[in-house]
């Protein structure tokens, strides 16, 4: 008990001792993380961005106010290969009222303007693969030419493809910023625990001398590192959650915060529109277990290079 005692004691002396070489790691590592952590955060969101865009409708065939049902049943019939369509939807103009509604219940004015016989039916159409959707496209034109009751034909495959390429695109900036990031900190750590393990070269060589283990040597620099990560951590998570959930906060009720939200409801981050304790507690225990991670790692590199060095 003693021994752990002093070795926290030792691991506090060395981080007050150099205290602007500490606190210029805990800043450096915190900026690192809070970078990583919103391109890793801005990667997640473009893939579900990918993957709502896949669920909804990739084309839209609207028909003429006039058209018959028994018309767009046929049309539907007629392009509803199994083999590579997923599914078709009628919308009614009942059902596109609805839906209207529901998408714009915060701007009432824009609502009462609105009646069934205003918007015309459709055929919401996805495909089971986006390699599917030129076939599927190349069948609705054709019919089109012979059916002068399709009004317009909407396809989002190039906007699904474009989104897919900015996903990878993100994706891989990603990867590369952070492995840059995380090297810079990593020889950050290396640099400040082998400046300490360096300025206690006296005290480490007493210590050889009265029979101290490498071990008990070692840790309190495997510490220092760990408490780099660790503020870090705590650091980067406030920096990232702080700011979010208070513009969520007093921006409510404006254009800002119902397009924010109707986004995140879409994407499935609800637990983003207001403080939420288990996604803070879990953001937070993650960045902090990395940083600690991180930290004990770096630290525990520089003690086997600096210290086999002083004993050669």
């Amino acid at each position: 008990m003693e021994n752990i005692k002093r070795i926290f004691k030792t691991t506090k002396t060395n981080i007050v001792r150099n205290r602007w070489l500490s606190l210029s790691t805990i800043f450096v590592i915190a900026i690192v993380f809070t970078i990583s952590a919103s391109f890793i955060m801005l990667a997640v969101l473009s893939q579900k961005t990918v993957s709502f865009y896949e669920k909804k409708a990739q084309v839209i065939v609207f028909f003429k106010k006039e058209t018959p049902e028994e018309v767009i049943f046929k049309f539907r019939d007629t392009i509803n290969d199994k083999d590579i369509v997923e599914n078709i939807e009628y919308i009614s103009k009942e059902m596109a009222l609805e839906i209207y509604k529901q998408d714009f219940e915060n701007d009432p004015d824009l609502v009462d303007t609105i009646t069934a016989d205003t918007l015309p039916p459709s055929l919401n159409i996805r495909a089971k693969s986006i390699g599917d959707l030129e076939t599927i496209i190349k069948s609705i034109n054709a019919e089109k030419e012979k059916n002068a009751y399709v009004d317009e034909v909407f396809y989002f495959k190039d906007v699904l493809d474009n989104i897919k390429t900015l996903s990878r695109f993100i994706s891989i900036a990603a990867g590369v910023l952070i492995t840059g990031l995380a090297i810079i900190s990593f020889a950050l750590i290396m640099v400040t625990i082998g400046f300490n393990i360096l300025s206690h070269k006296n005290e480490i060589e007493i210590m050889h001398l009265v029979g101290s283990t490498d071990q008990y040597i070692r840790v309190p620099f495997i510490l220092e590192g760990a408490f780099y990560g660790l503020m870090g951590g705590v650091i980067s998570s406030t920096l990232i959650l702080l700011p979010w959930y208070l513009a969520m906060y007093y921006s409510v009720g404006t254009d800002f915060h119902y397009w924010v939200s109707q986004i995140l409801t879409d994407l499935s981050l609800g637990y983003l529109k207001t403080f939420n304790l288990q996604f803070t507690s879990i953001f937070t225990f993650t960045q902090i277990f990395l940083g600690i991670f991180f930290g004990s790692i770096s630290s525990y590199f520089a003690v086997i290079k600096y210290l086999n060095l002083r004993n050669k």
